[in-house]
Parts: structure tokens; C-alpha cells; sequence
């Protein structure tokens, strides 16, 4: 029995990129959710963020062709495998069970995608990696550095996350983009890790955030292991994404977002094994679905983007 048998199983139609006649074909590309948010620090309901986003996807109000002109539904067979099956009373036992179909994700040997759900999940993520014995490098786009020991009691919150895969055996370092909330001593815990350090502000002074993520990738060029892309939505400045659990003003705009990851994923070589998240769109909150047709836009752009990864 699979891991994946802890999640529901129904059809999507995902923007067009998944379809009946690919019954008989493998899926390229998987796509799991995963409605957690119980150790939200200040606005729940990052939970209803994965099944609010399958039933926009399923609207007929998009194109399924990025701004270059690429027809996603001509190289993609997409398999959403729906919602990882989260205990509500319990972020151990459904962090466990975030891991167990992680590790199924990582066996099907394609680049997976998961939906949150706060940014707890990353940590599960990063558990499977240590079950497959995996290495990783994790990019983290954050408006926080998520460096906390412990939050309320406990050490699993979605602001220790990064403390949590860093003290992992497989963990191979972070680069961290986009922060402007933090205390002086997660930087230096951060330092003392050899975590790259990038802030809002830095990111506002380069040139090209399109050019940068190119080129920050290539140094990273010569590490061989696996690189996790962990995205954040309060990264984004509140007037382009309202919809998020804790905001922070002075952030990314939504093109900058997307220049910026767009850069990263031209950075990466075409034999690196990569996933990624994108948490923390808490439906709640989000303003005449501002941030949902925005994450929505940033899926066609950057899948377009992993043509040469499929």
C-alpha cells in the first residue's frame, strides 16, 4: 500500500493540465496538498488554502499559456493527488504522515509540487528527504527567518521550520531570500550555519531579480544534491497578497516574485532533482481573491519555466 493512500483521491482539471485520455500515461508532474495549519501563530486558516485554489484552477478564466507563449498542457500530465489526510490535534502524527507521502513523491523520480497549509509543512518535507537518505539545499523565500526554537510550546510551529531542517543530517545548507521580520539572533545562528542571507531590502537593490536568481543558482551550481524551493507568500508586499497568515509590509511585489523564481528556475541544470512548496495562502483573509489568481498566475509562469525538467 502506497503512503499516498492517507490522501484523497478525485479528479481536478488543474487549469487543463490534467486530463481524461492521460489515464493510460505516467504522470510528469505531481501535485499534493497538504491543509495544516494547526500551529498558525496569528491567523489560521492557511488550511482551506489547497482545496480554495483547486476550485479556481477549475473555473474557466484561464489560459493554460504562459507569458512566453508555452502551451503547459502540451508537455505536462499532471497528477494531483489531493490532500494529505491532517489530524488537526496532532502536528507530530500529521507531519508524519506530510513525510510518508513525501517519500512516495521523491520515488516517482519527477518534479512534485505541495500546496499548504502553513509553512510546518516544509518540515515534513524535509523528513522524507532524511528518510531517503537525500541530501538537500533549500531555497527559502520568507519574510521571516523561521529560526525559533520553540513557538507556544512547540518546537514544530511554522516559525521554527527552518530550525527544524537545519538540524537535519541531509540538510546541505539554505539560501534564504526575501526577509525583513527577524531578531539578530537567528541571523547569527543562521551565519553560524553558512545559511546565505538575502533580505528584502538587498533583493530591492539588484538590477535584475530575473538575472540574480540565475545567478545565484549557478553558484550553487556544484552542489549535487537535491534543492527544495520553500515559498512563502508573505515574502509578497500585503497590497499584492493580503491573503497570508502573518503579513509584513515592505515586501516583494508579485512580478518581482515571479522575475525572481523565474531567474532560479533558468539557474538550475536540466539533470537537477528539485520540489517545491508554495504555503501560507490563508483564503480567509485574501481580499477579493487577490493572492489566489496571483498564485495561480505564478503556476502557469514557472511551469512554464521547468520545460526542460519534464
Amino acid at each position: 500500500m502506497s503512503n499516498l493512500d492517507f490522501v484523497s483521491h478525485y479528479p481536478q482539471l488543474f487549469c487543463g493540465l490534467i486530463k481524461n485520455d492521460w489515464e493510460d500515461k505516467t504522470p510528469n508532474y505531481n501535485i499534493l496538498g497538504v491543509p495544516l495549519d494547526v500551529s498558525s501563530s496569528y491567523r489560521p486558516g492557511a488550511r482551506f488554502g489547497p482545496d480554495k485554489l483547486r476550485r479556481i484552477l477549475q473555473s474557466e478564466n484561464f489560459e493554460c499559456v504562459s507569458e512566453k507563449g508555452i502551451d503547459l498542457t502540451k508537455y505536462f500530465r499532471l497528477k494531483d493527488w489531493g490532500n494529505v489526510g491532517i489530524i488537526n490535534t496532532d502536528i507530530e502524527k500529521s507531519l508524519r504522515r506530510v513525510s510518508e507521502g513525501v517519500v512516495d513523491l521523491i520515488s516517482f523520480q519527477h518534479p512534485f509540487l505541495l500546496l499548504g497549509g502553513d509553512h510546518s509543512i516544509t518540515i515534513g518535507v524535509g523528513n522524507a528527504f532524511e528518510k531517503a537518505n537525500i541530501p538537500v539545499h533549500t531555497i527559502y523565500i520568507d519574510a521571516h527567518l523561521d529560526l525559533y526554537d520553540e513557538v507556544n510550546e512547540s518546537r514544530f510551529s511554522h516559525a521554527c521550520s527552518l530550525k527544524r531542517l537545519s538540524e537535519l543530517e541531509i540538510f546541505d545548507g539554505a539560501t534564504i531570500l526575501g526577509y525583513r521580520d527577524f531578531l539578530k539572533e537567528q541571523v547569527d545562528y543562521a551565519k553560524k550555519k553558512n545559511m546565505l542571507l538575502y533580505s528584502t531590502s538587498s533583493l530591492h537593490h539588484q538590477t535584475s531579480l530575473y538575472d540574480f536568481g540565475t545567478s545565484l543558482i549557478r553558484k550553487l551550481e556544484k552542489k549535487k544534491q537535491h534543492f527544495h524551493i520553500s515559498i512563502d507568500l508573505d515574502v509578497l508586499d500585503p497590497s499584492f497578497a493580503p491573503g497570508v497568515g502573518n503579513p509584513v509590509a515592505c515586501g516583494l511585489s508579485s512580478r518581482e516574485l515571479i522575475s525572481l523564481l523565474s531567474g532560479i528556475f533558468n539557474g538550475l541544470p536540466s539533470e537537477k532533482k528539485f520540489s517545491w512548496d508554495i504555503v501560507e495562502y490563508n483564503p480567509l483573509f485574501d481580499t477579493s481573491d487577490i493572492t489566489a489568481f496571483f498564485v495561480i498566475k505564478l503556476l502557469i509562469e514557472l511551469l512554464g519555466e521547468q520545460l526542460k525538467f519534464v
